[in-house]
């Protein structure tokens, strides 16, 4: 089941979050760190109705944000559709103990109907470039690749994806 998140899914969300930058770490990827995301991620993500959670009998197996705050960088790459179309999402996150298992899938495709639902055509999202897994998941989903940019903080690209709903 996919559904909001509440303040009560705090801990168990931030527990998960953790857990999954040890394992990107130890996999070899700096996207995630003690700097991001953080519990006040989280929290705002709450406040504004925006983070859902997948669970699975009671238990919080994965965590998505939807909205429509593109990236300012987003504005350096050459997309087919227009912004204020199309919706994205930040900080996907399955728990390590239950990768494999469609659940960030599930996620994506549920952004997606969601989306639909509140009349956008669109999706536009972006990965680290070391993030291969992300990269594969967001086109074996049909997302295009449109290109790659740079932030202040990380040393190599970001690339960004987008797919007509």
């Amino acid at each position: 089941m996919i559904r909001l998140a509440t303040s009560k899914d705090l801990n168990t969300i931030v527990r998960i979050a953790n857990k999954a930058i040890e394992v990107m770490n130890a996999e070899g990827s700096n996207q995630w760190d003690e700097s991001y995301p953080t519990v006040d991620h989280f929290t705002e993500d709450i406040k504004h109705s925006s983070l859902f959670i997948y669970e699975n009998a009671g238990t919080v197996l994965g965590f998505i944000t939807a909205d429509q705050n593109l990236a300012n960088e987003y504005d350096t790459l050459k997309w087919k559709l227009p912004n204020d179309k199309c919706g994205t999402f930040h900080r996907l996150t399955v728990d390590p103990g239950h990768r494999k298992s469609n659940i960030a899938s599930m996620m994506i495709t549920f952004l997606e109907q969601y989306f639909k639902q509140l009349g956008l055509s669109g999706m536009k999202i972006d990965t680290y470039s070391i993030n291969e897994k992300a990269e594969r998941l967001f086109t074996q989903l049909g997302y295009q690749k449109v290109g790659e940019y740079y932030m202040k903080e990380r040393t190599l690209p970001f690339l960004g994806f987008e797919k007509r709903l």
